[in-house]
């Protein structure tokens, strides 16, 4: 289980937007893409996965998909894990399973950035030092190895990586085992990235294919 709840009003350690342009090829761990021409997003207010609802971020310039039975937190609402400087935090929050156990919410989404050019290596930073975060008292997490994944929009190229962890000390009810789902995507300022924290081993968990179609539904926000 988490520590605790997502935080929510402090302030974010890493926020930054996403690109409004479309990469030549998929970026991989050891390059960047160079965008090339100008995609404006048009899909901000349907879902472009059927039953998901719309999350939108006009501060990170982006908007993406959750499952209907989510709860989307007001635009301009941050959340995350920690306290600043120490902190994971961004804005698009949205969560699942508040209070399914003590204490914890089952599933927690939003939008950060990190200065680290390299995709792959920004989605595996984040993944693990979230999970430092929002599990205390575990080992931080395994990261896999970077895998690509496009938006279906075809206008993001980035990196996808699975941190998990276990939880030796979890409360009754609450799950032992855990995953942080990143996606990392790059952009001007190094990678805009999405981050889900996700409790497993447990009823209504998220697993990694739900994660991606999440990730893939990331869009610039129409102008």
């Amino acid at each position: 289980m988490k520590t605790n709840d997502p935080a929510e009003g402090a302030a974010p350690s890493m926020v930054n937007a996403l690109n409004t342009t479309t990469a030549s090829a998929p970026a991989r761990t050891t390059t960047r893409s160079a965008p090339t021409t100008t995609a404006r997003g048009s899909g901000d207010k349907t879902p472009v996965v059927p039953g998901y609802q719309v999350v939108r971020a006009p501060d990170s310039g982006a908007a993406y998909d959750v499952p209907a039975d989510w709860t989307v937190a007001p635009q301009g609402t941050i959340g995350g894990f920690g306290e600043p400087p120490n902190a994971v935090a961004g804005k698009g929050l949205a969560s699942e399973g508040k209070g399914y156990c003590p204490g914890s919410t089952r599933t927690v989404a939003f939008l950060t950035g990190s200065n680290t050019s390299d995709p792959g290596k920004a989605a595996t930073e984040l993944g693990t030092r979230t999970a430092t975060l929002a599990y205390t008292g575990t080992q931080g997490g395994t990261p896999g190895l970077p895998m690509p994944l496009a938006s279906l929009d075809g206008s993001q190229h980035g990196m996808f990586v699975e941190t998990k962890g276990t939880v030796s000390d979890a409360k009754p009810g609450c799950a032992k085992a855990y995953s942080v789902y990143t996606a990392a995507f790059p952009n001007d300022q190094g990678n805009f990235v999405m981050v889900i924290a996700a409790d497993t081993g447990v009823p209504h968990a998220l697993d990694a294919e739900t994660a991606k179609k999440i990730f893939t539904s990331i869009r610039p926000l129409a102008g």
